[in-house]
This record gives C-alpha cells, structure tokens and sequence, in this order.
C-alpha cells in the first residue's frame, strides 16, 4: 500500500490552505489583465491561467513542501540457531561421539526444519559469530551472550534454537538474562549425562614476578570426578625435573582440593614450571591434567662495598649487621695506610656497586676521594673519630652532604625525641625512650648542610637541642644518601637494653635498604596480559615506559620480538600501539603450545630508553574440559522461562510444528517511510519556465511588451 501526503512548513498546511494560495494566484493573475479590454477574451483567460499557476508553484516552493511516501511491507518470519562451537562439544563421552554425533543431529534438524522460514545461524564460544561451520575449538562458553545478543536482535526473529551441553565457563547465568526475553528459544540438549572419570588442574595462583632470596607459594586447585577413595600425586617440575610432589586422597565421588608448594629462589632468571597429574588408566582425558607457568626471578642482591678508614668497634659492629641480610653482598676494606689495606683494595673490585658504606672520610684530593666521588653511587656515611681530624674540603659536600668548619670539642649527645618528629622512611622504627639510650659522641663545630640534604634528627646535649645535625638524607634525582654524624654505636648493639639493640638494627637496616634502592623506578616494563594464553587465543602483551625523569613517556617507539626458546631469530617483531598516557599494547596473533620470550626495546629520537625481557605461556585450554557432563537442568530453565522447548528427545518435527504455528499466526510487519522534498527536483524549474514562456509568446501575439 502506497500513500502521499502533502505537508509544508510547520504548522502542517491543511487542503484548503493550498486551495486559497491558488485561489489568491488566480485572482493576482485576473486583477493584473482585467483592464486590458483590447485583448480577445480567450487569449486573456490563458494569460491569467499561465501567470496564476506560475504563481501558485512558485509559493508553493518557498513554503518548503515535501511529500511522505508510506509503504507496508511483510516480509517472511526468521529464525536464529545458535551452535555451540567450544571444545567441550569435541569429546567422546558415554554414546556421545563429538563431532560426529553433533553433525548428526545438526542434520536432522536441517531435514525437518520449515521451508516458509528463513533461519540465521550462530556459532557461539566466548563470543559470537554468523557461521554454521563447526570447529569446536572454543576456549570457553558464554551462554548469556547468547541471551543477549537474542535480546539485541529479537526484533528480527520470532524464535530461536540454541544447541549445547548446557555447561557454562564464562559470564554470568544465563537464566537471568533469558528472563527479558519476548521469544521463545527452543534448547537442544548436545552431549552426554553419563557420569566419567576424571581428574583436572583447575587452577594455578602464583606470582609471576619476585625476587631473588624469597619463598614464593605455587597453590594448586585439583578437581576430580569418580575416584572416590583413591589418591593421587601431584607433581611440581622445573625444565620437566621432578622438584617437588604431593599426594592426596579423593574422600568424595566429586571434589575440589587444594595443593600448595613453596620454592626459593636464590639466582634471577626465568624459571618454566608445570604441574603434572600422573593420568590414570580409567581417566577419559588426560588433556587436563597438565599446567604449564613461567615465574621471572629479578635480581634482588645488594652490592655493597663497606669502607673503613680507620679501626674502631663501629666499624665491626656495622659490617657483621649487613652481612646478615642474606640479600647483601658485602665487599670488605680497611685502608691502614698508604695504599695498603686489609681486605681488597676498593678500585679493584669488578662488580657493580650498589652502595658505599664510608666509615670515616680520606682525605681531600686523593686519589681514593677522587674515586668515590666518580663512582657516581649511592654512599651510607658512618662518623668515626678520626673522620672529624681528616683534611677536608668544600668538596666533602658531594659525599657527606654536610661540611664541617671550625672543629671543637667533642661532646656526648642523644637524639632528639622521634615523636612528632619528620616522617621518613629512615625513620620507621619501634617506639623507644631515647633518653634511656646509651649516649653517643660527636664534635661541636660550625656545620654547613648541602642545599639538597634534609636533616632528620639533631644532637640533643645536655637535654637541649643542639644544631649539630645527627642524621642526613639527600635525595637527588639518581642518587641517595645518609650521613650518621655521630659514633659509639657498638655500644647500643652491646647493651642489655632490648629497645636499644632494636634500634640501632632498625635504623642500620633502614639506612641501608633506603639508600641502596635507586629512586628510580626500571623505565620500561613488559608483562603478558595473562599468567598463560591457549593455541586459539591471540598473545596480549602490555608495556609501561617512563622516562629518564620518571614522568610517562607517551611517544616512544617499542619494538616486540618474540622468540621460541632462548636462542635463534625472532619468530616476529611487532610495534606496540600506544593506549594512554604511559601504556602500550600489543596483540601477537596465535601460537603453538610452548613457552615464548619477549624482548622489548624502547626507544625514541634516536635514544632508547629502556629494555625489558619477559616470558608467555601457550598451553592447552583445560577449562573445557573440567566439566563435561550436560547439564539439562539449565537448558531446560532456559526453554520454560522463555515459553520453548526442550528437546530431550530430539523431535525436531513436533518443534517445527510449533514454532511454525507460533510465527505464521503474527507475522512480522514492516513499514518504510520515504520523504520526497518538491523544491530538491529540477522538473519545477522547467514547469515554471514553460509556463512563463508560454505567457510571453502569448503577449508578444496581442502585441503586449
């Protein structure tokens, strides 16, 4: 059915409205030649009839009118099938044959299904797509997208299939979203309810980056199905070496056990573990048996070089506190004299240093100052008393951050009371009475601190706070340091007092740890998306750079290369899309089971900023497997909420009959609305210029100018 209606501007110009317009048109017409009595009377009413219309169209135009044009289709009724196209679909179970069983009934459905209806079909995994080709290589099951893309689109069909074992590995229950549905979907159980025997890693909780000289727990989630009263051994292995194994007992026909291993870890590195489940002969897979993870080991170990000028129980008592942290490596020296020393020589140590611990000062100008000053490392200065009796300089800034002018006497002192005092991590210490502390030494003298040092504490004399600094810090953009300008330490590591001997290893171990962190944080790091991807997942890989001043660098290049194993040419290089502010992401395609090493290199204007190494995991997807038994009571409550069936019994032709009756009783309706506008079409100029030509000619012929 075809209507057309005339509207003009708003409001809507009614029939008669257009009438008077071509009334008033007509009468222009008339009044504009009725005067002229020499023109013969039939010439004369063409005249007014050509103006009066030219008129007419031409106010019409300009009133803006447009014409609706309505037409009701009816088209056919549709029908959306959804195929479930996860993995779990694919195993043989009880007189279920996967795939060819699945096939089966796909093609009994295709024989009996109505010609008069057109169908759409889905397969459906974690997402959804327009196919009916099977692969049954889906990670998971979202069955309520499937409700809510049946939701999104119920406006294009009236009914719909879903065939599936009814198992559910992701998103929400698909119960709820089913109850906004309008149309009815019909359920068609796939699979078997027969009961098997199986036992599965469900889950694998690690950390995927520690340190080295830590104990990291693996925790281990084994599910089993049908061995109640047996056990089982759980098996921990490192590069396919046995480390570490667990044995435990199934008391129930189905349950969920926990397994926890601890490992340390002394060298950084990638370590590649999986956790095994020897199969057992009555198993029906052993594809779930197995999980493989990587954890990267980061080189925790402290380098420190311990530096003493002279000998003095400090000296001692410092040392043999950070040799106890099994995290330090602690490099011995004491300069007894001209280039002599006991222990080694500091110039001729190769490591790398992480931190100089200074017992006492060298001398100014010499060529041990000179090298500390150039090693450009974090230093921890500790006074001695000979330290106040040095040739110093103004250069003695650079280590101590303080200087020293005018040396008197020395004086016995306290700290000042830590209550309500600065909060810095140096500081962080158990509460304790500081006047009951053993007293310590130091000089009185005219102090002068760097522009960048922060005093802590002050030296408390004679129960009075004295400007004598006993504590600084120096935070600079690269490097820190602390200055202790006092000494007699050992005294409070000797004493009876449990507070003092506490404090004294807590503000050591503070001073250490603070000053041998760089303030810096690593520039650039690279961790996969997810502890393990499967053979059909894409490789998600995400990068945060920073800069050289720690601020987000957003316009950097990273280059990806992707290796398989440790040696050999990159499978592939890929650049990272920038996300936002300092995040990058890349995604790498799919891959075969193993395990990859990443090598990012950031780098911009020619300068790289960073690089950084880690490790991803392929395996095998296993939650597909967990749980294979059909579960009928969810397909079931999925068919009766929305008002169809469940085809237990495969009756496809009772189905169609149905649904066909359901869909032929209201058929779907649809009306298309087109608007035409007058004044967008040339063929007015044309009728307008006709029409005023006509009348020219006219004019022209009763010899009218």
């Amino acid at each position: 059915m075809i209507s057309a209606f005339i509207q003009g501007l708003s409001p809507v110009l009614p029939i008669i409205a257009i009438l008077l317009i071509l009334v008033l048109s007509l009468l222009i017409a008339w009044w504009s030649y009725q005067h002229l009595d020499s023109i013969p009377t039939g010439k004369k009413r063409w005249l007014i009839l050509l103006r009066g219309v030219a008129l007419f169209i031409l106010v019409l135009l300009l009133l803006n009118p447009f014409i609706t044009r309505q037409e009701s289709l009816t088209d056919g009724p549709r029908i959306a099938v959804y195929l479930d196209n996860s993995q779990s679909m694919s195993v043989d179970r009880g007189e279920y044959s996967g795939l060819e069983t699945y096939q089966s009934i796909i093609d009994r459905f295709e024989s009996e299904k109505s010609d008069n209806i057109e169908y759409d079909y889905f397969l459906f995994d974690e997402t959804i797509t327009e196919s009916d080709e099977l692969e049954l290589n889906g990670v998971r099951t979202n069955l309520n997208a499937v409700m809510e893309h049946l939701r999104e689109n119920e406006n294009l069909y009236r009914a719909s299939y879903l065939f599936s074992d009814g198992i559910v590995t992701q998103g929400r229950n698909p119960v709820f979203a089913a109850q906004n549905l309008s149309i009815p979907v019909t359920t068609v159980p796939v699979g078997d309810t027969t009961r098997v025997q199986d036992i599965a890693v469900a889950d694998v909780d690690y950390v995927q980056q520690v340190y080295t000289f830590t104990r990291q727990s693996v925790r281990v989630e084994i599910q089993q199905e049908g061995f109640e009263g047996e056990d089982a051994t759980v098996q921990l292995l490192r590069d396919g070496e046995l480390i570490d194994s667990e044995t435990i007992e199934f008391t129930a026909p189905t349950s969920s056990q926990i397994v926890e291993f601890f490992k340390d870890f002394d060298e950084p590195g990638f370590y590649d573990f999986e956790i095994n489940v020897p199969p057992k002969p009555e198993e029906f897979t052993d594809q779930n048996n197995r999980a493989m993870f990587t954890i990267e080991v980061l080189d925790d170990k402290t380098n420190i070089l311990s530096l003493a000028f002279e000998v003095h129980p400090d000296v001692s008592t410092i040392r043999r506190l950070i040799a106890t942290d099994q995290q330090n490596e602690l490099f011995i020296s004491t300069k007894i004299g001209s280039n002599r020393f006991i222990g080694q020589d500091p110039r001729d140590i190769d490591d790398e240093l992480d931190l100089i611990v200074l017992h006492g000062l060298p001398e100014a100008g010499t060529d041990l100052f000179n090298w500390i000053l150039n090693q450009q490392k974090p230093i921890v200065y500790v006074a001695t008393p000979g330290a106040f009796q040095t040739k110093t300089s103004r250069d003695m800034l650079d280590i101590t951050s303080y200087y020293l002018e005018d040396v008197q006497s020395a004086i016995n002192v306290q700290f000042e009371n830590l209550a309500g005092g600065l909060s810095h991590t140096v500081l962080e210490v158990d509460p304790v009475n500081v006047q009951q502390l053993p007293t310590l030494k130091t000089y009185r003298g005219n102090y002068s601190l760097s522009p960048i040092a922060q005093p802590l504490l002050h030296a408390v004399f004679q129960r009075t706070e004295t400007d004598i600094p006993m504590l600084v810090v120096e935070d600079a953009a690269n490097i820190r340091k602390a200055s202790v300008n006092a000494f007699g330490w050992y005294e409070l590591q000797q004493s009876r007092q449990a507070d003092a001997r506490n404090f004294f290893e807590q503000l050591f171990t503070n001073l250490v740890s603070w000053s041998s962190t760089p303030p810096d944080r690593r520039t650039l790091v690279v961790e996969p998306a997810k502890a393990s991807f499967t053979e059909n997942e894409p490789v998600q890989v995400r990068a945060q750079l920073f800069n050289e001043r720690g601020d987000p660098e957003p316009e950097a290049f990273i280059e990806l290369e992707i290796f398989s194993g440790d040696d050999g040419d990159p499978l592939n290089v890929f650049r990272m899309n920038h996300h936002q502010n300092e995040i990058y992401t890349a995604e790498l395609g799919n891959y075969p089971q193993g395990m990859y090493r990443l090598n990012a290199t950031a780098t911009k204007n020619d300068r790289t900023i960073g690089t950084a190494e880690t490790r991803v995991n392929v395996s095998q997807s296993t939650i597909e497997f967990l749980n294979t038994r059909r579960n009928d009571a969810l397909l079931q409550n999925i068919a009766d909420i929305t008002d169809g069936l469940f085809l237990l019994d495969l009756d496809f032709s009772r189905a169609v009959d149905i649904v066909s009756n359901q869909i032929l009783e209201q058929p779907d309706e649809e009306i298309r609305e087109e608007f035409i506008y007058l004044h967008r079409n040339g063929f007015w100029f044309f009728v307008v210029l006709f029409l005023l030509a006509g009348e020219w000619l006219l004019r022209r012929s009763v010899s009218l100018p």
